[in-house]
């Protein structure tokens, strides 16, 4: 049977990845989080990628793109979020 749900109201850290941050995110990250150079950036999936983080939750490292929001889940877990998508989910907590 189809079920709707609604996603509950969490609110999470996160930093934008500009491609001139890497100090900051590497340490919001805890060091999990790295600058790909050219060679890298041509090895990988995805050349367009700029950099990758570790998700200690999932024990992968995930591309990253220049303009990715960097989001520490509820778990701990570190995963990038598309711009546009992150926009249309969250929003400031004031504070």
């Amino acid at each position: 049977m189809l079920s709707t749900f609604r996603k509950k109201p969490v609110e999470i850290q996160a930093m934008q990845w500009t491609g001139e941050n890497s100090g900051d995110l590497y340490r919001f990250a805890a060091g999990h989080f790295a600058v790909m150079d050219e060679q890298d950036r041509a090895n990988s999936d995805d050349p367009e990628a700029t950099a990758q983080i570790f998700d200690v939750l999932h024990s992968t490292w995930v591309l990253v793109y220049t303009g990715d929001w960097i989001i520490r889940g509820v778990k701990g877990e570190m995963y990038p979020c598309r711009p546009d998508v992150f926009e249309a989910t969250y929003e400031p907590v004031a504070g």
